[in-house]
């Protein structure tokens, strides 16, 4: 209630709306790129946890699981390897999970 308040009041003044318009430029701009370059430019390397799992019903023999973990920017890439060279067959993968890992 008090925002919309507040933006009633801001909205009916022009001089004030002007005075925000140009802290936009003069502030809110400048600061905007100086937090992005300090945020966007870290790094946060994942955390891998590589374990043996047996499958359900016990058919098939155990499988290796990789995961990762907290880690920033979001995107990541994971392969697995044998003697050097990507393994592309017999490999499966999931979805990121709900809570962003």
């Amino acid at each position: 209630a008090h925002g919309v308040y507040n933006a009633e009041l801001w909205n009916k003044d022009p001089n004030l709306l002007q005075q925000k318009r140009a802290q936009v430029e003069t502030y809110c701009k400048h600061n905007a790129e100086i937090r992005q370059s300090a945020i966007a430019d870290k790094t946060v390397a994942p955390k891998v946890k590589l374990s043996s799992v047996n499958p359900a019903g016990g058919r098939h023999p155990a499988v290796l699981m990789c995961s990762a973990y907290r880690f920033y920017p979001h995107w990541i890439k994971v392969s697995w390897m044998r003697n050097g060279e990507v393994v592309k067959t017999d490999v499966t993968s999931t979805e990121e999970m709900p809570n962003g890992d």
